[in-house]
C-alpha cells in the first residue's frame, strides 16, 4: 500500500470512529423506555415457534405466521359465537329440505319424534309444531286456536316473543299474531296480537297442550283452527307430518359451518347480530352484499378453526365446569345458570361459552325454559359422566335412582341422546328414553324409582330400562315437567348415575 492509500485508510477509520461515537451518545431527548414494550429482535412463541424482528419490525415470515394464527383465531371466536346462528339455518334450511315452505307450512310430529329425524335433544313425549316465518316482504299472521305452549325466535336465535298459554294476550285462549318488521310503516289490525321484530326469518316451535289420551284429538283440533300466512294474502296453510322422516336439523361442525352463518348475514338485517361478531367475520371475507369466495389460504385457515372451535364446543359438554354444576355432590349440570340471555346477574356480562354450549346440543330459547313458578313450565338437568367423572359408555350398566315424592305436577322423563349428533340416540326403543307416564315404571319398596341404562334389559326391571348402544357414547337430559317446591329450592335432587359391577 502507497503512502497516498495509508493516508486515505487512516482518515477512513477516523471518520467511522468519529461516527460510531456520535451514534452511541444518548439522544439529548430521551426517555425512559421500559423493557416490557421492547420487543427482542428474536422471541419465541409456543404456537408459532420463532419469531423474529428488526429493531421491532417483523419479518415477512413473521408476519405471515401472526397473520394465519389471529384469523384462524378470529375464526375460532366466529365460529363459537356464530353456533346460535348456525342452528337456526340448520333448523330452518331442514325443515325446507321436507317441503315445508316459509309462511305457510306448519309441521306437526303427529306420530312423536324418533331417532330417524336429527333434531337437537329432542324428545318422545308430546308432539312437536313448527314453522317458519319470515317478514322480509312483509307482516305474516299466525292464527292459533287451541291451547299451545309455544316461542318466536329470530336468526341469532334469541328470543322474540311467547306464543300460546304464557303471551299475555293469549293466555291459552287463541288470538291472531301480527308479526311484523320494525320496519313496517303501515297500520297494526285491530284484534291481533302484534309482534315486533328487528329480524326477518323467524323459527317457530310450539308444544301442544295434551295428554296421551287425548293427543289424537287435540292434534286434529289444532289444525283445524292454526293457520299461518303472509297478511296481504290468503290463508292457505299447509300442513306436514315428520315423524319418523329422515332428515337433519343440525349444523355442521365443519368448514362448512361458516357457508351457514354466510347464508343468514346475507339474508337478514344486519341490527339481528352482534357488530362485533360482524366485524370478525367480515375479516373472515363474510360480509353482507358481497360473495363469499375464500381463496386457497383462507380455506385453510377455515377448516383449521373449525377443528379447534368443534374441540372447544366439545369440551364445554363433556367437560362441564363447576360454575354450571347444578349440585355440589352431583354431576348434574345446566347451561342455563344465568337464564335464557346468558347474562351475569352481578355483572352484567355475558357468558359466551354457556351460550356456545346451550345451543351446541339444544334449540328453541325463551324466559319460560327458566320461569320459577311451582307447578308451571319445565326444567332440565343434563349428564355426560358418571359418579366417578368418567364419560357416559354405551357398554356398561348404570342405574340412576329418583328419590321419593318426585317433584312435579305434571311428570318426569329421561332421554338419551347421542355424542356426535345431540339428537336421539338410535337404538331399538322408539321413545330412546323413558318417562313418569309409562305404566310399566315401577316403584322401589320404599317410594324411590331406580332407572337402568343398558344396552340389553335387566332382569326383572325391563318396564324400568332405557336402552343404550354398545361402543356408543351417549348423555343423557332429566326433564320436569311443572317442577314444585323441592325442585326449585334443591332439596330434591336425582341420583348419580352409578356403575353396575
Amino acid at each position: 500500500m502507497n503512502t497516498f492509500s495509508k493516508k486515505l485508510t487512516v482518515i477512513a477509520l477516523a471518520t467511522m470512529t468519529f461516527i460510531g461515537t456520535v451514534n452511541a451518545a444518548e439522544p439529548t431527548y430521551a426517555a425512559k423506555v421500559p423493557n416490557s414494550i421492547i420487543t427482542p429482535n428474536t422471541v419465541d412463541s409456543k404456537y408459532l415457534g420463532q419469531l423474529n424482528y428488526t429493531d421491532g419490525a417483523p419479518t415477512a415470515t413473521t408476519h405471515e405466521k401472526a397473520r394465519d394464527f389471529v384469523d384462524t383465531a378470529d375464526a375460532v371466536r366466529v365460529f363459537l359465537s356464530g353456533i346460535p346462528v348456525a342452528s337456526i339455518q340448520g333448523l330452518l334450511a331442514g325443515h325446507v329440505s321436507i317441503g315445508m315452505e316459509p309462511n305457510r307450512t306448519i309441521g306437526i310430529s303427529e306420530g312423536l319424534l324418533n331417532a330417524k329425524s336429527i333434531w337437537l335433544t329432542a324428545n318422545t313425549t308430546t308432539p312437536y309444531v313448527s314453522g317458519e316465518v319470515d317478514v322480509k316482504n312483509g307482516p305474516v299472521v299466525l292464527e292459533v286456536g287451541t291451547p299451545i305452549l309455544g316461542l318466536i325466535d329470530n336468526a341469532a336465535f334469541k328470543f322474540t316473543s311467547r306464543v300460546g298459554v304464557t303471551h299475555p294476550e293469549d293466555q291459552g285462549k287463541g288470538g291472531k299474531y301480527f308479526i311484523y318488521h320494525s320496519s313496517y310503516k303501515g297500520e297494526l289490525p285491530e284484534g291481533y296480537i302484534h309482534v315486533e321484530t328487528n329480524g326477518y326469518r323467524h323459527w317457530l316451535l310450539f308444544r301442544i297442550i295434551t295428554s296421551p289420551k287425548t293427543m289424537k284429538a287435540d292434534i286434529q283440533k289444532m289444525k283445524d283452527t292454526m293457520k299461518l300466512y303472509p297478511y296481504d294474502s290468503e290463508s292457505r296453510t299447509n300442513f306436514v307430518d315428520f315423524s319418523s322422516v329422515q332428515y337433519n336439523t343440525v349444523h355442521a361442525m365443519d368448514e362448512t359451518f361458516f357457508d351457514e352463518i354466510n347464508a343468514l348475514i346475507q339474508h337478514e338485517p344486519s341490527e339481528v347480530f352482534d357488530p362485533e361478531w360482524l366485524s370478525l367475520a367480515k375479516r373472515l371475507g363474510i360480509e353482507k352484499g358481497k360473495e363469499f369466495n375464500p381463496d386457497e389460504r383462507m380455506k385453510g385457515i377455515l377448516k383449521e378453526a373449525s377443528k379447534i372451535a368443534t374441540a372447544e364446543a366439545r369440551s364445554t359438554y363433556f367437560h362441564p365446569s363447576e360454575a354450571v354444576t347444578t349440585y355440589d355432590d352431583r354431576k348434574w349440570f345446566t347451561p342455563l345458570i344465568n337464564g335464557h340471555l346468558f347474562v351475569d346477574n352481578d355483572h352484567g356480562v355475558i357468558n359466551a361459552d354457556d351460550r356456545a354450549m346451550f345451543h351446541f346440543m339444544a334449540t328453541g330459547i325463551t324466559p319460560d325454559m327458566v320461569t320459577k313458578t311451582p307447578g308451571q313450565g319445565s326444567d332440565y338437568r343434563l349428564a355426560t359422566r358418571d359418579v366417578n367423572s368418567t364419560l357416559l359408555d354405551g357398554n356398561k350398566h348404570y342405574t340412576v335412582t329418583l328419590p321419593a315424592n318426585i317433584p312435579v305436577s305434571k311428570f318426569w322423563s329421561f332421554m338419551v341422546y347421542d355424542n356426535q349428533t345431540r339428537s336421539m340416540l338410535e337404538t331399538d326403543q322408539v321413545g330412546a328414553g323413558i318417562d313418569g307416564l309409562s305404566k310399566a315404571v315401577k316403584k322401589n319398596n320404599d317410594g324411590t324409582v331406580t332407572i337402568h341404562f343398558a344396552p340389553k334389559a335387566p332382569k326383572g326391571a325391563e318396564g324400568n330400562w332405557v336402552q343404550t348402544r354398545e361402543n356408543k357414547g351417549y348423555n343423557v337430559i332429566f326433564r320436569v315437567y311443572g317442577p314444585t317446591e323441592t325442585w326449585l329450592d334443591g332439596s330434591w335432587k336425582p341420583g348419580d348415575f352409578i356403575p353396575v359391577k
